[in-house]
């Protein structure tokens, strides 16, 4: 499903409309990516009890095209998307929803939004660019998947879930600028999903990829009911602000010195206990997470596997020349002019 350039403005069309010459240093390539649980991994392995598993203080996220149609269709107003990937979507004043997921909790990691933008903006109109370039960090067609047959077999065995399958367009920095990706929503949803982290894809003289992943368990090799506490919930890739309400300030509330005939505390009293319950947010499902961090050095245009007794990670770089990159930020362009013309 292409993704409208009108969702995008007026942040994002800068990122896929640029000159050659801003992008004459990048290398772009078509990334897929796949990463599937080991239903039958050891339970013999010792794994670390207490592991370190983070978010980067800095990430971006992938485009889904659907999903951000749903979510401005679930919060009407004026959306666009950063140079990150998140969808920030200001509310209409006329428009109310109840529907709006929490703020992320003090633990959950969140991008820095000092930084600048992955792709830097060009000098001359982006409007009149010499060449045409795809938008990066969209999540293509599931057709474009190389590994869809492979996929569907893996899960028919059994023996392994895929968690994570998705290809995309991208220029791949050098390891000092590149950002990682986060693979799952748990800042969305405020929950837990099986699989939780980000890979870094760079460059230098080899492709690299640098997996930060772990996969939450349900710990039945854990001797006893001993769990871990609950690992971070990931940055949000949805912000949705709401108008300020048109309303008189109220007046501070004041309390009477007098007690309830049953010695309980009356309604609103600072002094009351709150509710622990309310306050104690999400409860982690699972009992344990497993670190699967690794790096791999490779090559373009072959088939790369990440190996571990629980999951498993298969990646593929394939280079994309100008050619290929005009001819695709073309077929986006009149795909985009088709969809803004039907909305007219």
């Amino acid at each position: 499903m292409p993704l409208a350039r009108h969702l995008l403005y007026p942040t994002a069309l800068s990122l896929c409309l640029l000159s050659a010459a801003a992008q004459a240093n990048e290398r772009w390539y078509q990334v897929e990516l796949m990463v599937f649980a080991n239903e039958t991994g050891s339970a013999s392995e010792q794994w670390e009890p207490l592991p370190q598993l983070n978010y980067p203080s800095s990430s971006r996220f992938l485009v889904y095209p659907a999903q951000v149609e749903a979510r401005l269709a679930e919060h009407p107003g004026a959306s666009n998307i950063d140079a990150y990937g998140r969808q920030l979507i200001v509310m209409s004043a006329l428009e109310e929803s109840t529907n709006i997921p929490p703020l992320p909790s003090p633990d959950t990691a969140a991008p820095e939004t000092a930084l600048e933008p992955a792709v830097t903006e060009p000098d001359q109109d982006p409007l009149e660019p010499q060449q045409l370039y795809p938008t990066p960090f969209i999540a293509l067609p599931h057709a474009q998947r190389e590994f869809h047959g492979k996929s569907a077999y893996m899960q028919r065995t059994g023996k392994y879930r895929t968690l994570f399958h998705e290809t995309w367009v991208q220029p791949v920095q050098p390891e000092a600028t590149a950002i990682p990706l986060v693979l799952d929503s748990s800042g969305d949803i405020q929950d837990w999903p099986r699989l939780q982290g980000t890979v870094t894809l760079h460059i230098a003289r080899y492709l690299h990829v640098e997996t930060n992943l772990w996969l939450n368990t349900r710990g039945d090799y854990l001797p006893g009911e001993w769990r871990m506490p609950a690992p971070p919930l990931g940055p949000p890739s949805l912000v949705v602000e709401q108008p300020e309400p048109n309303m008189v300030e109220a007046p501070e509330p004041y309390y009477v010195n007098q007690v309830p005939a049953d010695h309980s505390v009356w309604p609103g009293d600072p002094n009351a206990i709150p509710d622990l319950e309310q306050d104690m947010g999400p409860v982690y499902p699972w009992r344990h997470a497993v670190a699967f961090k690794q790096k791999r050095r490779m090559r373009s245009n072959e088939v790369h596997y990440l190996d571990h007794p629980l999951v498993g990670l298969v990646v593929k770089f394939t280079p994309l020349d100008e050619e290929q990159l005009h001819e695709m930020g073309l077929a986006e362009q009149r795909s985009d002019a088709d969809t803004i013309a039907g909305l007219d």
